[in-house]
């Protein structure tokens, strides 16, 4: 295969293990997050050990905020035959309910942002890329009294929903 063309392939299959990542924090999705990582991943966000604790311990917090939203911007990839760096922008919402998680003390009934950029190595095994070590980078945050300006007003079908009922299951996924 042309060296340019798999390098645009290893790129969009690389993309694909960092989009999955957000739309498994944000519809709760275990098994899906798992899917990002191999088995011995590090990991280095809100905790640091095991990238299989972490997802754990992502679940539980993040499955106590009403609402997340996790948007990636600009992404850079080095890939080098089956290994490569990603520094992926984030931008992640958290809506946090007047019991918050210990991750978000003091932060009660809060919209919480942050941006920042997750900075991977990743490795190919098998002929699947999946992350090997992950640490997070927080650049900013903010946060502001929860207003959601009749949003849960709208009908359930209108909404996203946090778990396989979600309309994207539905198209096959």
């Amino acid at each position: 295969m042309d060296q340019a063309v798999r390098a645009l392939i290893d790129r969009a299959e690389i993309s694909e293990v960092l989009t999955r990542y957000c739309r498994a924090l944000d519809r709760l999705d275990e098994l899906l997050l798992r899917s990002c990582f191999h088995p011995d991943s590090q990991h280095s966000h809100g905790y640091t050990g095991p990238s299989e604790i972490f997802i754990g311990y992502a679940m539980d917090v993040l499955g106590k905020c009403v609402a997340t939203h996790h948007h990636l911007g600009n992404v850079s990839i080095a890939a080098r035959g089956d290994d490569a760096d990603a520094e992926s922008y984030f931008t992640a919402f958290h809506r946090i309910s007047q019991d918050p998680p210990e991750a978000f003390a003091g932060a009660a009934g809060k919209d919480v942002f942050i941006g920042g950029r997750y900075i991977d190595r990743l490795e190919r095994r098998d002929g699947e890329w999946r992350i090997v070590s992950r640490t997070g980078v927080h650049d900013w945050r903010r946060d502001e009294d929860a207003a959601d300006a009749g949003f849960f007003a709208l009908p359930a079908s209108e909404r996203g929903r946090r778990d396989h009922t979600d309309p994207v299951y539905g198209r096959g996924r």
